[in-house]
């Protein structure tokens, strides 16, 4: 490694899935007594209730936070029924008095995208997280820009508190699958392009503004639309799609740039070589993927004066996870000489569509444990499928 090289905070990494998930977790609470926090959303999904079972189901004394999440529409009966289902299934796990919920305005369909500021205020009013031993988020029925906000806040939060001596583990688990997240209900995009709160990449900034723009779209399917209006917005010097690779489905990359050949070559003018891939299966694989190709483009134009890198998460949710820790590393973590401006834009959906998911749609349930505990001890202590242990020291200040 060069003396100008980032050094990856999550290389090596704990992450635990499917069949594993139960045996990690019993393992995990049966160390000591443990106070937890499960961070949920409050949505239709069929997978909304799936990390809350599995803890309930294992003794876990957590308390609820239920973000409810609203754009001041009526909800189709569809998905009021599925939402009222799964805050009732919620309530049967864990009494009542132990739920609190975050009320989340999202913004009209016409209005401001707001998501992600409001999720940054209601969460650092919701009360005090650096009070628990462990912080679950489950992502699983959160919209996109609430949850990367979720996890940001809250790894931010922990961070601090760490340098005065409150060791908070923080979890986030996704019942992933690729299928039941395009049945969820697509619905109609706003028309402005927002970003994930402390990452804008200071991009109108004019201190900065003739600083070389990269952007890295991390792609999924049906994403024309977003990639028009994120690409009009940010107006890149250089474009670098991310596909999965590898892949449940051994093909799904080839679909996907073949679905976006016109958007991505003929529009963009995107060069073939500057196509990347990333694991799937694996956020942390897919992370240290992304973060090392910003790596690359940081060190190459620090000469220059540097330049802004914007990645935005058009894929699955275990992808938009790998995105954030790679952005917020590089915001953050042990970066020698000049940091990359880091962006995350999006855009959101407006108004969804009813999902058509069944309630047995099958799906892999994943814990990445993002930080605390890990950092210190043994893998084998970790009882999680790590790649090794490592200690990165403490997070600087925002």
């Amino acid at each position: 490694m060069s003396e100008n090289e980032a050094v990856m905070r999550w290389d090596p990494y704990s992450l635990t899935y499917d069949s594993e998930f139960d045996d990690f977790w019993r393992g995990h609470l049966a160390r000591r007594e443990r106070r937890l926090l499960l961070v949920l959303g409050k949505g239709f999904d069929v997978r909304a209730l799936e990390t809350a079972r599995r803890l309930r189901d294992l003794r876990a004394n957590a308390e609820v936070w239920l973000l409810a999440f609203h754009n001041g529409q009526d909800d189709s009966e569809l998905r009021r029924k599925r939402t009222d289902q799964n805050a009732e299934g919620l309530a049967k796990l864990f009494d009542v008095s132990r739920i609190k919920e975050v009320d989340i305005d999202i913004g009209s369909a016409f209005g401001s995208p707001v998501a992600s500021v409001n999720t940054y205020t209601q969460l650092r009013t919701a009360g005090d997280p650096t009070q628990f031993d462990d912080v679950v988020i489950d992502i699983s029925a959160m919209p996109r820009m609430v949850a990367m906000t979720t996890v940001a806040v809250l790894l931010k939060r922990l961070d601090d508190a760490d340098r005065t001596g409150k060791r908070v583990n923080l979890h986030v688990a996704v019942a992933e699958s690729v299928s039941a997240d395009l049945k969820s209900g697509q619905g109609s995009l706003r028309d402005q392009v927002s970003f994930v709160r402390g990452f804008s990449g200071e991009l109108t900034a004019q201190t900065t503004e003739d600083l070389p723009r990269v952007w890295f779209p991390v792609l999924g399917e049906s994403q024309s639309d977003r990639l028009d209006k994120i690409h009009q917005h940010l107006t890149p010097d250089e474009i670098c799609p991310v596909v999965p690779f590898p892949s449940r489905e051994p093909r799904r990359g080839d679909e996907i740039i073949y679905a976006h050949r016109d958007i991505l070559f003929d529009t963009f003018q995107v060069e073939p070589r500057n196509i990347l891939l990333a694991c799937e299966y694996n956020p942390f694989e897919a992370y240290k993927q992304i973060f090392e190709a910003m790596d690359r483009y940081r060190r190459a134009l620090s000469e220059l004066g540097g330049c802004k890198a914007f990645v935005s998460p058009l894929s699955s949710k275990l992808l938009s996870i790998a995105v954030l820790l790679a952005c917020y590393d590089h915001l953050f973590g042990d970066v020698p000489g000049k940091r990359l401006k880091v962006g995350i834009p999006y855009v959101e959906t407006a108004v969804y569509a009813d999902p058509v998911q069944e309630p047995d749609t099958p799906f892999e349930l994943y814990s990445m444990w993002i930080r605390g505990e890990w950092e210190l001890v043994d893998a084998s202590a970790a009882g999680a499928l790590t790649e090794g242990v490592g200690d990165d020291g403490p997070i600087p200040a925002a």
